[in-house]
């Protein structure tokens, strides 16, 4: 059989031969992050739907959401010490724990006093679990299965998403038709979901293998060998969470503000907009095989501009849904492939510290962002922070590839 670094197979039959060579440990990892990845997708796309059903408004939500990524940055530093001095498959086992109680708890304890509490629960489990999973990869792939496995998993993780808007949204329609209200409809199909992340922990459990780094302690982290190398993958990462905080955790609610859709709908929407960026996740690896991965990066980020300019202009709904599709496709397209960049120019003992900065810079910069969004779009509306959005996205891409021309053929086949 010829191999895929020779023959351009078809996308399908490249990633056949890719996945066959993934490790037990990574194949492991994957069904897990498929389950955590269904309740993950009911949060994405149906939880700001849920609190506005409960008779929150925009700031309020924007504060829970900040909550969330500020359970997320007091976790990104902690994460990169648990994957070295714990065994992998408690780490992963705890963050679907924890990611199970606080969907749970999203619907035990529906009081706004209480739910950033929760939020923050929710932030600090999944980064648990996204944080720690870059170096358990290059410690489970060699260099040619790395590339196509970050892409997978992301892949894998959106097909979840895609399941849970849809099966959320339907669950929500039928339920609450016949119990009373959408509220109610969406508070069952959450403890599900929740039902669904703890099942995680079975295939987390049969990850075999100890710590990397049992004896590290934090400032062995903290002693990096070049900051300013750090600092150049972080820097872009921040830029992209500040402009990102100001607007996507909102579009389920510009749907439904601006065209008056309901839960399925928007649901369906959201489903097809994961389905893109399934497709990006697995094309990612192959376009950088061929441009090289910064180049790749940058002209995606670029590419996306256009439609959100269409976002945030057009009162048609259906250039909307489409532009909605395209933007999301094209700027998560490259998100597996920065990671898988940022672990192959550090050094391997700096690689849990600098995936963990740079989830700290893009969720710090969102938190903040988030806030604020909430604040504008209550006020202002929509077209006023996805102009700066733009805007941050535009100068995120310029300096990725200033910090980077001179690795650009990185990720290229050669």
């Amino acid at each position: 059989m010829s191999s895929p670094r020779s023959t351009p197979l078809p996308l399908i039959g490249e990633y056949a031969v890719r996945i066959r060579t993934f490790s037990p440990n990574a194949r492991r990892y994957l069904i897990g992050t498929f389950l955590m990845g269904i309740a993950h997708g009911a949060v994405w796309v149906h939880l700001n739907l849920y609190f506005q059903a409960i008779g929150l408004g925009e700031e309020t939500i924007g504060r829970i959401l900040s909550s969330q990524s500020f359970g997320t940055v007091l976790m990104a530093l902690p994460a990169a010490l648990l994957i070295d001095r714990h065994p992998a498959r408690h780490v992963f086992g705890a963050a679907a724990v924890g990611y199970a109680l606080a969907i749970a708890g999203f619907v035990l304890v529906p009081d706004a006093r209480y739910l950033p509490f929760v939020a923050m629960l929710a932030g600090s489990a999944f980064t648990t679990h996204w944080a720690a999973a870059a170096p358990f990869f290059m410690r489970n792939s060699d260099s040619q299965e790395r590339l196509y496995l970050f892409g997978f998993a992301h892949a894998i993780e959106t097909t979840a998403t895609i399941i849970a808007a849809i099966g959320v949204g339907w669950v929500a329609g039928v339920l609450g038709a016949r119990l009373g209200g959408t509220e109610t409809g969406l508070r069952v199909a959450f403890l599900v979901v929740a039902g669904l992340s703890l099942t995680a922990v079975w295939p987390f459990r049969a990850i075999e293998g100890p710590p990397e780094h049992g004896g590290r302690r934090l400032r062995d982290y903290l002693a990096a060998r070049n900051w300013g190398l750090i600092g150049k993958l972080v820097l872009p990462s921040a830029l992209v969470g500040l402009g990102a905080g100001l607007i996507i955790p909102f579009l389920n609610l510009y749907f439904r503000e601006r065209f008056h859709q309901d839960p399925l709908q928007i649901g369906t929407y959201f489903a097809v907009s994961q389905a893109f960026t399934v497709l990006g996740f697995l094309l990612g690896p192959m376009v950088a095989r061929r441009a090289g991965i910064i180049v790749t990066v940058v002209a995606t980020e670029l590419a996306s501009i256009p439609f959100f300019l269409l976002l945030a202009f057009s009162k048609w709904l259906g250039p909307s849904v489409v532009a909605f599709w395209m933007r999301g496709a094209l700027m998560n397209m490259n998100h597996p492939l920065q990671t898988n960049f940022a672990m192959e120019v550090v050094e391997a003992d700096q690689q849990a510290v600098t995936n963990s900065l740079r989830m700290l810079g893009w969720n710090l910069s969102w938190m903040i962002s988030t806030q604020v969004g909430g604040w504008v779009i209550e006020r202002r509306g929509f077209t006023l922070p996805m102009l700066i959005t733009i805007g941050l996205y535009a100068i995120a891409a310029v300096v990725t590839f200033l910090f980077w021309r001179d690795r650009r053929t990185l990720g290229r086949a050669t």
